[in-house]
This record gives C-alpha cells, structure tokens and sequence, in this order.
C-alpha cells in the first residue's frame, strides 16, 4: 500500500465531515436568523450573553468528554456564534 492509497480514504472523510459541518453551521444560523425574528418583533436584543455563557459552559464540558481542548472549541463556537449574530443583527 502507498501513502496516497493509505491518506486518501482519511482526506475524503475529512471533506465529508467538512460538508457537514457547514451544513450544521447553515442550519444553526437558519434557527438563529428565526431566533432574530422573534427577538425583533418583541424588542429584544441580538445578544444574550447568559444564553451565550451556557453555551459555552456546555461546549466546553463536552469537548472535554469527547477529548477536545476545551478552550480551543470553546473558541470556534465563539465565532460560530458571532456568525450567527451578526446574520440577526442584518435582520
């Protein structure tokens, strides 16, 4: 078996769990944008930081659970969720 024969069955998981990251992260941002709405028409703000923290807090028990640095996840869901807020905010 060659590198490429070994590597490739991993790259082409790789790109399938990137597609469905995105899809997650499109979907998440559809359930924000609805989130926005409602917000919106009742005055609300965007920004929740106690929802925001619990988030975080449960991001980073689970990363932990699942072996992930649990800082380094917890900064990927502070930028998915800035996506998300910034999607509301154009509301």
């Amino acid at each position: 078996m060659t590198y490429i024969d070994e590597i490739n069955p991993h790259r082409e998981a790789i790109d399938r769990l990137n597609n469905e990251i995105i899809e997650r992260i499109a979907e998440r941002q559809r359930e924000a944008l609805a989130i926005g709405a409602i917000k919106k028409r009742y005055g609300k703000p965007v920004v929740d930081k106690s929802r925001e923290q619990a988030i975080l807090d449960n991001i980073k028990a689970k990363a932990s659970a699942q072996g992930i640095n649990p800082e380094a996840l917890e900064r990927v869901f502070k930028e998915i969720i800035r996506l998300c807020v910034e999607a509301e905010e154009d509301l």
